[in-house]
């Protein structure tokens, strides 16, 4: 025994690399140890206690990791405010560590019970630490590219898994290597601390002749990691919602351990999504405020006779208006973008409603606020039965199709494109071998276009046509394709990439402009979501978008930003059909006469960001903690949203912060009791 312990401590000191020899040794020094105090079966409630303390240390260390490399995001708070917020969460924590720690006690029991000579405390410590450590880069790593934590979109890691880690590994792969550098430093030193702990706990309690004493002591553990996963005695368990009980949206963000809610996630990511709640100010009459926010008539104003156009919307993957030389980036990176925006119906600017492909559907084509933070894709909310622009235009004898260059489940696209409406949905699997070798996630845009307008081709018209691009998905580009910005970093490739995505998207107009079918057809080209990192937050939600047709749609600029949600209003009204009744959105199409006292002349545009809801109007921007609406930041942006100015609220500001929540609060009732049908409702 003192061989193998000096051994032990001899390769602490060296850092030997020999690790299956140093967890064998160590290994038997423990089983030795607790032989000669005659204590197996408390060796179980032992490692308890030191792998909960480890893991929740480890824990709450990887979450000051999780704030600095998402620092820019919580730039407003204090150190003491990110302290009070980690330490705050520290019931994740543990609920963490007695997950894991409960896995490693019941391998344990059975080495205990069955094979005591083999007992492999030190490794089940080691692959747990790096588990969770693993869960947590991760999670980490999430957050960035969509600025909330991992949760229900773990029901598709195996769909798209080598898709999520080459794009991880190519966007934040410094990040992750230093990440793993200290992840295997803490491992050390926590199977340092772990040794003398359980080195200590060794002799401590006896219950040698008892014959259940492995059985018991498991069951003491089981108990105690119910209660702790369950955040204490409680009538109900804490859910990932359970942060926002802190009182403020940001500080939950960093609450939250990454490891839980991925776990978590994992459990329940076939279960009911939870409504966030919104609270509102006191004495506020929400059908009044609706109205003044939806004045005029119900219905849009319409002409006489339906236009039979075909309709094309263009998501474009991921494409962020601020790295777009149209809205005033330094680099021509999408030149013939640009060029259409000089010919189209353009809006100042586009918010998107949310930050994945399905979030950017569901608000596009149902003209609906997205469940806060969340997605109607893959939930019960799917079942709902809503009035969305593919099926409108199906009644009036259009015939619809949807096409994505990735795999036909990534985030359930295909399948909630057809429940939005769409006849038809085709994919990656539907394409044959194109041009370009695929990226990590799919079919380039070529291909994907080429796919789409051979397609297309055969369609009856009128017709409707989604098609959703990929190669903006990551940052590879193509075999023989210039990096037209080079690749020395993430961001020249990712500039590269987009410019490839516009050079493909002018060829397929190339090509449209060839059929018998353009000149009778409107394109609606906007982003489904940005993606990567953004100076503010209002920029993570800032997207380009037109409607371009020749000799149909005039060109005009829109000096106001719109919503994802008002393109199928606008839509139907060049076709001469109303608007849905459960539309949220309205028609940025120029108004004359009468019009212009209708509904059209209160524009606004939202976005949901960590608990805050941002609200664009005229020349403000407000964001508002939903949680305590007496946090409110307010902005001036006459110089456009990417030159936003932090100002003094004003009862301007104060008003709007107010339409935001009451909006925010109708449309999520609405959603979550299935009635968005009625969403007009408040008019009668």
């Amino acid at each position: 025994m003192r061989v193998c312990a000096s051994y032990y401590w001899l390769l602490i000191i060296s850092n030997s690399v020999d690790s299956t020899k140093h967890a064998a040794c160590f290994n038997r020094y423990l089983l030795i140890n607790m032989k000669k105090n005659n204590n197996a079966a408390t060796g179980l409630f032992d490692y308890f206690f030191v792998s909960l303390i480890v893991l929740t240390a480890t824990g709450l260390l990887f979450k000051f990791v999780f704030y600095i490399y998402n620092a820019n995001q919580f730039s407003s708070l204090s150190f003491s405010e990110v302290a009070y917020a980690v330490f705050w969460g520290l019931r994740f924590d543990l609920a963490t560590a007695a997950m894991l720690t409960l896995l490693s006690c019941i391998v344990l029991w059975f080495f205990y019970r069955f094979l005591p000579k083999r007992t492999p405390a030190f490794v089940l410590l080691v692959i747990m630490l790096f588990v969770q450590i693993s869960l947590q880069i991760g999670d980490t790593v999430y957050f960035v590219e969509s600025g909330r934590h991992v949760s229900y979109e773990m029901r598709d890691v195996f769909t798209d898994a080598s898709g999520l880690f080459m794009t991880a590994v190519s966007k934040h792969g410094r990040f992750i290597v230093l990440s793993y550098i200290l992840a295997f430093f803490i491992i050390f030193i926590a199977m340092k601390f772990a040794k003398r702990l359980l080195s200590f706990f060794a002799g401590r309690m006896r219950l040698s002749k008892f014959k259940l004493k492995h059985e018991l002591s498991l069951l003491v553990v089981l108990l105690l990691s119910v209660i702790l996963v369950r955040g204490g005695i409680t009538g109900l368990p804490q859910s990932v919602i359970s942060v926002f009980k802190i009182g403020d949206a940001k500080l939950a963000a960093l609450t939250m351990n990454g490891a839980y809610s991925v776990v978590y996630g994992a459990i329940n990511s076939s279960k009911e999504i939870s409504q966030l709640p919104v609270k509102l100010p006191a004495d506020i009459d929400v059908n009044k405020v609706m109205r003044a926010l939806y004045p005029g008539k119900a219905e849009s104003a319409v002409s006489k006779k339906v236009q039979p156009y075909n309709l094309i919307f263009i998501l474009l993957e991921g494409w962020p208006a601020d790295r777009m030389d149209g809205y005033g980036f330094d680099k021509p990176v999408t030149p013939f973008f640009t060029s259409l925006m000089q010919k189209s119906l353009l809006p100042l600017g586009v918010i998107s409603g949310g930050v994945r492909t399905t979030e950017g559907i569901y608000a596009i084509f149902c003209s609906q606020q997205n469940p806060l933070g969340k997605t109607v894709a893959q939930t019960s909310l799917q079942n709902n039965q809503y009035r969305c622009l593919p099926e409108i235009l199906k009644q009036q004898g259009w015939s619809t199709a949807f096409f994505q260059g990735t795999h036909k489940e990534t985030s359930g696209t295909g399948a909630f494109a057809q429940a939005v409406g769409f006849t038809r949905s085709y994919a990656k699997e539907d394409m044959p071998e194109g041009r370009y070798t695929h990226n990590y996630w799919g079919a380039h845009d070529p291909d994907v276009y080429d796919f789409a307008l051979d397609r297309i081709k055969e369609m009856p018209r009128p017709f409707l046509v989604g098609i959703n691009t990929n190669s903006t998905h990551d940052l590879h580009i193509p075999a023989g394709v210039q990096a037209i910005f080079g690749d020395k970093n993430n961001e020249l490739k990712y500039q590269s990439v987009l410019h490839f995505a516009d050079q493909s998207l002018k060829e397929f107009f190339d090509k449209v402009k060839q059929t018998s079918f353009y000149n009778n057809t409107i394109f609606v080209i906007l982003a489904d979501h940005t993606g990567g990192k953004h100076k503010t937050t209002a920029a993570k939600y800032f997207i380009p978008g037109l409607v371009f047709a020749e000799d149909i749609v005039a060109a005009k600029k829109i000096n106001h930003y719109v919503s994802q949600r008002d393109f199928s209003p606008t839509v139907l009204e060049m076709l001469g059909l109303p608007a849905a009744g459960s539309f949220a959105g309205k028609s940025f199409l120029p108004a004359s006469g009468q019009q212009m006292k209708s509904n059209k002349n209160v524009y606004f545009a939202d976005y949901f960001d960590a608990g805050t809801i941002g609200w664009l109007s005229k020349d403000l921007m407000v964001e508002t903690n939903i949680i305590n609406p007496s946090e409110i930041k307010c902005y001036t942006i006459a110089r456009g949203l990417l030159n936003a100015e932090l100002s003094e609220c004003n009862d301007q500001h104060k008003t709007q912060s107010i339409n935001a929540l009451v909006f925010t609060s109708y449309s999520q009732n609405l959603l979550f009791s299935g009635k968005t049908k009625s969403f007009l409702n408040f008019k009668q």
